[in-house]
């Protein structure tokens, strides 16, 4: 008499490996969709050449004393059309002779957004005291975090319209010792 143990039935064991198959894979799809969704979003692609936006009116700049404009832009997500969002903030300068200088607001240390102040005449980044004079040079003679001076932008008075001052906006990466532009 032969004695030997019977086997599982083979339906169970496989049934086994394919529920252990099948749950994996549903565990794979559920961690792996958002990994995919994030590296196909717009936002993670490099942003496309920026264009010049109008961002003031020459007789709104007094001559040596900044202005904070805003610049906006029509911005597409998806399937949402956002006709007029910000997409940044600008310091204009209007000098003696009616040219205009821009400067991005945000500090090139980490980031913040860089203020004006009147009583002391320059510009201060309030996240760590990294200040700057009117022309955008960084200040030495004080803790100066910022490894540069301000970020100048592109400006120009529009073809069509020269009272409008239109300026090409562009992102800088922080912490660089010169700039250099978000891609």
């Amino acid at each position: 008499m032969s004695d030997t143990h019977p086997h599982p039935p083979p339906e169970r064991r496989s049934f086994l490996k394919w529920a252990c198959r099948g749950l994996g894979a549903l565990f794979a799809a559920l961690l792996g969709a958002p990994a995919i969704a994030y590296l196909i979003d717009p936002r993670n692609r490099p942003a496309p050449d920026g264009d010049f936006k109008t961002v003031a009116r020459l007789n709104e700049l007094e001559k040596g004393v900044p202005f904070q404009g805003v610049v906006r832009a029509v911005r597409r997500d998806a399937w949402t059309l956002h006709p007029n969002d910000v997409v940044g903030r600008v310091w204009l300068i209007r000098q003696d002779d009616d040219r205009v200088e821009a400067f991005t607001t945000i500090c090139p240390h980490l980031g913040c957004s860089i203020n004006y102040e009147a009583k002391a005449q320059n510009f201060i980044c309030p996240c760590h005291n990294g200040q700057f004079d009117l022309q955008g040079k960084k200040l030495t003679g004080v803790n100066n975090p910022a490894p540069r001076d301000m970020d100048r932008l592109e400006c120009r008075r529009a073809a069509d319209a020269p009272d409008l001052i239109q300026v090409k906006y562009v992102n800088f990466r922080q912490g660089e010792d010169h700039p250099v532009p978000k891609t």
